[in-house]
This record gives C-alpha cells, structure tokens and sequence, in this order.
C-alpha cells in the first residue's frame, strides 16, 4: 500500500500538522508515503505551523515535533516529486495538503487535474484538507453532488483581517464547481467521508482526518467527524 502526499510550491508554504499527522498515522501501520509538489523540489511550511517558531500557533504538536527531530524526514521535503512526473499507477491514495500556498498553485493546475482524474476514474482513495481542498475545484464533474468541506470562508475573513490574501477560496471554489459544502465552526475539527473522498476542514481537524484516512485504506467504515 503506497499513499503520493501533494503540498503547495508557493512560497508561503504547507502547513506542517496536515503533513505529519496524516503521514504517521499511515506509516506507522505500514503504508508507505511519498512527497510530491506541483514544482518538485522544496516545500515551505508556515512558520505559524511549525512547532520550534516564535510565531508558532501550534507549540504543543508533538507529531510534527517528531517529525522535524528526523533529519531525513525534513529532507525529503526538501526533494520533493514533482507531481507531473510520478508514476500515479503505483498508489493507492493521494493526499493534498493545505496551507495557504494551495491556494496559489492547487488550483487551475492541469497536473493536479490530471492527478485526481486518474485517482478517481481509478477508484483509489482522494483526501484533501483545509486550503487544499480547493485541488477539488480542478474536477467538478467528480465533485458535483458530493458532501465536502474545507476551509471555509469564515476562517479565511479571520485570516484576511491579519492581512493574508488568498486568489481563490476553497468554500467558494467547492460550492461553484457542485459541491455540498458543509462546515463546523470556525477552528473546529470537521471530517466529511463521501464514498472514496475524504475531505478535512482545517488543520484542527489533522489528526481525525489522519485516522478517518487510515479506516478507509484499510477498507474500514471510516465515522465523519463534525
């Protein structure tokens, strides 16, 4: 079992809990990850995500601490696949990371397109949380109908009055491109299973998401949170 992990190249980076969590609790029961980006190469993490920052929103992550205390780990973000390149027969899952560079470079992207259009055609698993539910938007006829979540429009005002632009929104993106969007409040943990689709709202819903992944692998009845 082999899961392909898909975080931004923009420059303002992942978010690192949507990237550790879902990661250890797939390898630690066996399923293999890969790193990927629509550039290839390195991947920034907000330093508002990353627990040793001064700036830090999330100081307590004792996964992602883990995670960075691996220097091999934090390597291989610094090499990432580039998306268009990898050979998407050999994985079973694929998992689109948020932070707020998703929003620049998830989505139009032709190769994310063409990433999730094999997924789904396919009936492999497709997982996507907070800003980088807005990949979704690049599939709408695999999208309309279907009950999602994201990041929503609410959490991105907050965001917006600290002085963060976005060129997209995933909520909006999600309901034009057909999808029933629902959400939790805003910072609260929300995880909605459709069929093979996961979708996460925000980075408080990381490790729920992680699990509900997990369930579904491993052909499970994953439980929606939220």
């Amino acid at each position: 079992m082999k899961a392909l992990f898909v975080s931004s190249s923009h420059e303002t980076g992942t978010w690192l809990s949507e990237v550790t969590h879902p990661y250890w609790h797939l390898t630690e029961r066996g399923i293999d990850v890969d790193f990927s980006s629509p550039a290839g190469g390195n991947v920034n993490w907000s330093a508002l995500s990353d627990p040793y920052s001064e700036q830090s929103q999330e100081s307590d992550d004792l996964v992602s601490k883990g995670f960075l205390s691996d220097p091999t780990l934090v390597g291989r973000l610094a090499t990432t696949l580039k998306l268009a390149d990898v050979d998407l027969d050999e994985y079973d899952v694929i998992h689109f990371t948020g932070g707020q560079g998703a929003t620049h470079d998830f989505f139009p992207n032709p190769d994310v397109t063409a990433a999730l259009k094999h997924f789904f055609a396919n009936d492999k698993v497709v997982a996507v949380i907070c800003h980088g539910a807005i990949a979704l938007g690049n599939v709408p006829d695999r999208l309309r109908g279907r009950r999602v979540t994201g990041y929503s429009r609410a959490e991105d005002a907050v965001l917006e009055q600290y002085g963060f632009s976005f060129p997209h929104f995933p909520q909006t993106v999600l309901e034009e491109a057909g999808g029933r969007y629902t959400s939790a409040g805003i910072a609260e943990p929300c995880v909605i299973v459709d069929g093979r689709l996961i979708t996460g709202q925000n980075q408080q819903s990381a490790s729920e998401y992680g699990i509900a992944l997990l369930h579904l692998v491993a052909g499970r009845s994953p439980v929606a949170i939220g």
